[in-house]
């Protein structure tokens, strides 16, 4: 079976739920350039990719070869996503697909999506119909079958809203061929390039006036022309939240960007991830399933992080652990994030320290540590040093296990990294990640550029602060709790972040 499936504008939130739902399960995607990769991080971890995404200019692959990719795909495969931007439907040339599929006998499942020419200028507060000025919208292509991209004749001035995709580059003879077929030369008109991504920019004006400014503005592909009375519209609240319209990029693991995203929107943020991070078991699980096994010995685990609590609990649960032997043992975690991560399986932490950072949690277990009790501490490969040498300094009986590894990809939204408002960093192992994809050699010549632009660096804690100071990179924001919600509280604060 194959799930033809649209992803909507670029924003993963705008996602449909059906969507989303079969990318859970299926046993391969093939995507094409999205405007964001978030949503390949909802498929499983056995999932095949196969990329077929075009750029303007320089096609990857023609659409007949991607006809037979997919068919190959459908062959080979149980339940096949066929992941296309926007909808399948509207310019997607999800038909031509569906033509090759059922050539085939192949069967297939169609998922709509949420279509840009709708989508990103509502986001912008532009309406496509407005009852007293536009009862009607029409989509046009700048592309013709015969893939003479010069030839207009399918255009003509129409009452209503109309919304050109993929004609920006024709952007002067579309205008003028609409003002020579009596089109008001003063109709409003707006351009808006990187709909839903982190370079979006909007350019208004008229028919008579816009191929010049959009020439000003240096806006190129991908775009979407409005012209129409409603392109004149604001419909954008003036409370939209301490963070409206500011554009944060997440450096972090799916289930961080998750928990982070809804926040942030709640404060009328923009959201992107930037650099998506993959938890990986490192060898020294194995000495975990070895520890469980007497786990009775140890009067206190504690935790640095959900991910270190969540792998802790698979385990826990895949050993067939009985819980009952956790009667005796106390948990400490570094703040309110691991706490709740940590209720999640049922157990209620009896140790916060008042700073939650990984050397606040050290003193404390120091000094509520009784004499012969031993210590747990399942953690982050790239875990703070600072916590093992408190620990050390004060005798504490510890077996120390880095269970895990934290792997980074850059995403689509790299190439925007100067137009972020703020990029945020949730660890050490985040920080890590970055560095990796940015090249320490560079990360000097990088802040110097940052430093130039408004984007601002926000990081979870002191950790992670001096963790990107060793790379040179100043932190900007810094919560006195170490946790999201503070660090999104601080970033709420700072009204010129």
């Amino acid at each position: 079976m194959v799930y033809l499936v649209g992803a909507g504008p670029g924003d993963p939130g705008l996602m449909t739920c059906r969507g989303a739902e079969v990318l859970r399960e299926c046993e391969a995607v093939v995507y094409d350039r999205l405007g964001t990769s978030g949503l390949l991080e909802l498929v499983p971890e056995d999932c095949e990719k196969i990329y077929v995404g075009k750029k303007p200019g320089s096609h990857s692959k023609k659409q007949e070869e991607i006809n037979e990719i997919l068919i190959d795909t459908a062959k080979r495969f149980d339940r096949v996503v066929r992941l296309k931007g926007g909808d399948p439907f509207v310019f997607g040339r999800g038909g031509e697909e569906v033509l090759a599929l059922q050539k085939e006998n192949i069967p297939f499942q169609l998922v709509p999506g949420v279509t840009s020419a709708v989508a990103v200028p509502e986001l912008l507060g532009i309406p496509v119909t407005h009852r007293e000025t536009s009862r009607s919208f029409h989509v046009f292509t700048g592309h013709t079958k015969a893939g003479d991209e010069t030839s207009l004749a399918h255009i003509h001035p129409q009452e209503g809203t109309s919304l050109f995709l993929m004609g920006i580059s024709h952007l002067a003879e579309i205008t003028d061929k609409l003002i020579r077929e009596r089109k008001d030369p003063q109709t409003p008109v707006a351009v808006i390039a990187n709909g839903c991504m982190p370079g979006e920019q909007i350019v208004r004006g008229t028919l008579a006036t816009i191929a010049g400014d959009v020439a000003e503005a240096g806006i190129r592909p991908p775009a979407i022309i409005v012209v129409g009375e409603t392109a004149g519209y604001d419909f954008i609240s003036s409370d939209r939240g301490a963070l409206a319209d500011k554009k944060v990029g997440i450096i972090g693991t799916f289930a961080l960007q998750e928990r982070m995203r809804r926040r942030l929107l709640e404060k009328g943020a923009r959201v992107y991830t930037v650099c998506e991070m993959k938890v990986e078991e490192t060898a020294e699980i194995r000495e975990l399933d070895k520890e469980l096994e007497n786990i009775s010995k140890y009067s206190w685990i504690a935790f640095t992080s959900q991910n270190s609590i969540r792998l802790f609990f698979t385990h826990v649960f895949r050993e067939k652990i009985d819980l009952r032997q956790f009667a005796g043992i106390r948990f400490a975690v570094v703040g309110s994030g691991t706490r709740d991560a940590l209720r999640e399986y049922g157990f209620e932490a009896d140790l916060i320290p008042e700073r939650y950072t990984t050397e606040a949690l050290a003193e404390s277990l120091v000094k509520t540590m009784k004499p012969g009790e031993k210590l747990l501490l399942p953690r982050a490969l790239q875990g703070s040093v600072r916590m093992v040498q408190v620990l050390e300094e004060n005798g504490i009986d510890k077996t120390i296990l880095p269970i895990y590894d934290v792997q980074g990809k850059k995403t689509e939204n790299w190439k925007y990294l100067l137009d972020f408002d703020v990029l945020t960093f949730a660890s050490a192992s985040g920080v890590e990640a970055f560095i990796k994809e940015l090249g320490a050699e560079n990360a000097a010549k990088w802040e110097q550029e940052r430093r130039k632009k408004p984007t601002k660096i926000g990081a979870i804690g002191a950790v992670t602060a001096e963790r990107l100071e060793k790379y040179g990179i100043h932190a900007d924001v810094i919560p006195e709790q170490c946790d999201i919600e503070h660090l999104i509280e601080e970033m709420a604060k700072e009204r010129e972040v």
